[in-house]
Formats: structure tokens, sequence, C-alpha cells
């Protein structure tokens, strides 16, 4: 079974208007929204925002993983709770934050390109568990807000596991 080195990696999302609002499906956003997002976006960035790079140590492959802790999600959660509307904003500005970390890293995804999810062998498995993360079969871990690429960029749809579910793949088999 492949070995992987865990770096911790220090993320720096920047938050681009146009991007969030592309992700949240809105025209524009109101200005007090924004001012009501900057402590959010300081506090998940400084604390909630973990990414690792992963690192087979016996040869090829790396990986990115990213994503957003429990507190994240469980502040979300509550806003959700109070305002579906206003939760719906605040997960768009999660996923916003995620996936402009991971441009960060892998500047590819910047030029709107999916980062493929790998199919994670028994040894990612094993940093998943030693991160406490845990693998669903359907293709996800047990964060909301997560990103797992290969590092660095090494395809799309060709190399991504959810291929033949996703609608936007172009090597789904038809």
């Amino acid at each position: 079974m492949p070995r992987y080195d865990i770096t911790p990696l220090t993320p720096q999302p920047e938050f681009d208007i146009m991007y969030f609002m592309e992700i949240a499906g809105e025209t524009r956003v109101d200005h007090d929204l924004m001012q009501e997002f900057q402590p959010f976006w300081d506090t998940w960035a400084a604390e909630s925002l973990k990414a690792y790079k992963l690192a087979n140590t016996g040869g090829e492959g790396s990986f990115l993983l990213i994503y957003l802790d429990q507190a994240a999600e469980d502040t979300i959660e509550g806003i959700w709770q109070d305002s579906p509307t206003h939760g719906l904003l605040f997960h768009a500005l999660a996923i916003t934050m995620v996936m402009s970390a991971t441009q960060g890293f892998v500047p590819e995804l910047a030029d709107g390109k999916c980062a493929p999810l790998p199919r994670p062998g028994e040894g990612v498995l094993g940093v998943f568990e030693e991160l406490g993360l845990t693998w669903n079969q359907e293709g996800t871990i047990n964060r909301k807000y997560a990103v797992l690429t290969p590092l660095p960029y090494t395809g799309g749809c060709e190399v991504c596991y959810l291929s033949d579910n996703c609608p936007k793949s172009t090597a789904r088999s038809n």
C-alpha cells in the first residue's frame, strides 16, 4: 500500500465577487451583505480552511485536499435555519472560498475547468482516516465544502472518478 506524506499548506483564498455571484446565481450583491460576509470570510480563512498536499512517498501521485471544517459547516447550517435565503448565500460563500483556495494551488482551475476527483486508493483513504475524514463511495467525504484533486493539474474529466455521472463530463460513455 502506498504511503503518503501529509504536508499542511497555507491557503490564501481571494474573494472574487464575480465568481461568487456566478456560484450563487446572483446578478448583484447588496453592500450590507458584503459587509456581513467579511468577518466570516476572515475567520474561516484563518481558522476553518484546511489544506494539505498528499504526496506518494513511493513515486508518482500527489493530491491537493482542501476543506472547511465542522465549525464552518455548523455556522452555515445555523444561518440556513434562521433564513434559507441567507443560508444559500453563505453556502455559496463557502464554495467560493474552497474553490478560490484550490485555484491558488492549481491555477488551471481558474479558467473554468473542473477540479477532477481522483479515485482514492488505500493510501489516500489512510490519510483521510488520519485527518478524521471519511470517504463515501459516491465520491464525497464527510465535509460539505471540500476538494480532492491531483496536484499538479493532470487533466479534467478523463481522470475524474465522477466522470460517468457528472452532467458536465466530456468523458462520459453514452
